[in-house]
């Protein structure tokens, strides 16, 4: 899903990423190499590994009840969103169901890794329908190399153009997919990201706070689960070893950056450092009004834990702004993908989050 499942790829070896430079006597050359995963060459072709094999413990009996459906969204790039219903709360009727709230949910990864259809993507989706009671949207996006920010970024917002297309027919029109036009609550839409996701998640929330939905559609609020920031000066939570063998390494994040961000940019760019002093206080991408509520869920040994909370200090005074933090002690980047217990404790953060923003 994120760094965790990239530290999978590494866990036996412990491989640390790094620059590879290439031959200069050949005319093609490996410029970077990220654990042999992903392979960036001189004339900026990429070769990709498959994904790993992720061994997963079977899910209990209930979440078999949750389905779930491949939908295309944008057409001239191939990309879909694979989309979660609950089953049905015990006692009701079509005719005394009530209405979802809708999590559009953008998935982990560096920008460079994973889709909806990754292992442990797809669990978590499942898990959070079930439990949260909500319908899921998970975006597929462009992934860099190939496709470098900004497009992940013009991805989500089609994602979030089409998902308003959905609602402008809920209730009887002939667009709408019956999924939504049956179960979903578009008053009720969060964005959901984690890692990079989370990084999206805030880019778009940031965009979509001066826009003018009209209809039924609201974004009550946005879900950020520690999202991926960087930056050229190290932070306090960069510089301390706080482990031995951390979820995500300051070497990995910086070479994800390098695969990601535009050619020739350092981590300075607003869209690796919204609190870049290129661009002055928070990026706030055309911000024209204060955010919907926030929650950030931060592993207190994080190594990105000092950016994360540098953001909330700084959201806090861009206005009346309405951000929780909860911290997860003695955690790391990602850790609710390798703890169940932790799963269920992060979902049910999300939960109640929505409940209170609804």
């Amino acid at each position: 899903m994120n760094f965790p499942s990239c530290a999978n790829f590494r866990s036996k070896a412990k491989q640390k990423a790094e620059i590879i430079m290439g031959d200069t006597g050949s005319s093609v050359s490996l410029a970077v190499d990220f654990n042999g995963v992903i392979k960036l060459y001189s004339d900026g072709s990429v070769v990709r590994e498959d994904e790993p094999a992720v061994h997963l413990p079977p899910l209990s009996e209930s979440y078999e009840q949750v389905v779930y459906k491949d939908i295309v969204y944008n057409h001239t790039f191939g990309l879909w969103t694979r989309v979660y219903l609950p089953p049905p709360r015990p006692n009701s009727s079509p005719a005394t169901s009530t209405r979802l709230p809708v999590i559009l949910y953008f998935h982990g990864g560096g920008f460079c890794l994973f889709s909806p259809q990754s292992a442990d993507v797809h669990r978590l989706c499942v898990k959070c329908a079930a439990d949260i009671g909500a319908v899921i949207v998970s975006v597929r996006y462009r992934l860099a190399p190939e496709d470098r920010l900004p497009a992940a970024y013009h991805d989500s917002v089609s994602a979030l153009q089409w998902l308003h297309s959905q609602s402008k027919t809920t209730g009887g029109g002939e667009r709408a997919d019956p999924w939504f036009d049956s179960h979903a609550d578009f008053s009720k839409v969060f964005l959901m990201g984690e890692s990079a996701g989370g990084n999206i998640a805030h880019r778009l929330g940031m965009w979509s706070a001066r826009q003018d939905w009209g209809g039924d559609m609201r974004i009550r609020g946005l879900i950020l689960l520690y999202p991926f920031f960087g930056g050229e000066m190290r932070t306090v939570s960069e510089t301390i070893e706080s482990q031995e063998t951390p979820a995500l390494t300051v070497q990995d994040s910086d070479l994800m950056w390098r695969l990601a961000l535009p050619t020739g940019s350092n981590r300075d760019h607003h869209f690796c450092n919204p609190l870049s002093p290129q661009t002055g206080a928070l990026d706030v991408w055309s911000l024209g009004g204060p955010l919907p509520p926030t929650v950030m869920v931060i592993g207190a040994l994080d190594i990105l834990r000092s950016r994360q909370l540098e953001y909330c200090e700084l959201l806090n005074k861009c206005g009346e702004q309405i951000i929780e933090v909860v911290e997860f002690q003695d955690q790391d980047h990602g850790f609710d993908d390798m703890d169940e217990q932790k799963t269920i404790k992060v979902i049910e953060c999300v939960s109640n989050f929505i409940k209170s923003a609804s």
